[in-house]
């Protein structure tokens, strides 16, 4: 049985919420709004993105100043040095955006581990982000990463989901296994999810050896029925 792991980034590969801070301090009170009205299922995370980044003037040089003071947990990298060593697959799965990802990976050394994310252009001071990975047919996430489980997993997987947010929801409903913090405990613990509590990586490397199957349930109902495969998408860094 193949190990296949699928991690979020914001508050689960970096330490704080690298998107929300920047809008925070960017953006000014204009993120507030679409934030909260995301929570409450008014608005897609599409739609939060692209309102949060019209509030913001700044450069590239502006934005990578701002990254310094950021980190990612300190146990990720021998994280991803024992997937490798174990032949297990690693991915990011992120609803923010590649500019800081890449960043803070490179800043790392780990620019070369795949990830899938939103994307972000700069014109004349403007952020215009982009949503490779977008799903019309259900709209509701910017970078649908249910999408990328479905068409990464093979048949006889056993899949992993590592998130902390209310944006890896879905996923934890499509994985097998779920370590869950944050608002994404919260729901787990809500709805009736099955998943394990975890503070750091260290908790995920030392708990992958005894995951012998499926915990959560074969009859729960899928929240994301009809995505499609996203047939060809590569990684955003790839």
């Amino acid at each position: 049985m193949r190990k296949l792991v699928f991690c979020d980034f914001d508050g689960t590969v970096a330490l704080e919420d690298v998107g929300d801070r920047l809008f925070q301090a960017l953006a000014y009170d204009s993120w507030r709004e679409p934030v909260e009205r995301w929570k409450r299922g008014e608005i897609s995370s599409r739609e939060c993105l692209e309102i949060e980044c019209s509030g913001v003037r700044a450069s590239p040089e502006e934005i990578e100043d701002f990254l310094r003071s950021f980190e990612l947990d300190p146990t990720f990298p021998s994280f991803v040095r024992h997937c490798r060593d174990e032949g297990i697959p690693l991915y990011i799965l992120s609803d923010g955006l590649d500019f800081y990802i890449r960043y803070l990976l490179k800043r790392y050394g780990l620019e070369d581990v795949p990830f899938f994310s939103n994307r972000l252009r700069f014109s004349d001071g403007r952020l215009i982000p982009e949503f490779p990975y977008f799903v019309p047919s259900c709209g509701r996430c910017g970078n649908c990463k249910v999408a990328h489980i479905r068409r990464l997993r093979r048949e006889g997987d056993l899949v992993v989901h590592v998130g902390d947010g209310l944006s890896d929801r879905f996923a934890a409903e499509e994985a097998d296994v779920v370590f869950a913090k944050g608002e994404l405990l919260e729901y787990c613990r809500s709805t009736g999810l099955p998943c394990r509590p975890f503070r750091d990586f260290r908790d995920v490397q030392e708990a992958l050896p005894d995951l012998k199957g499926r915990e959560v349930p074969e009859g729960r109902e899928r929240k994301c029925p009809k995505v499609p495969l996203l047939e060809g998408a590569r990684p955003t860094n790839g």
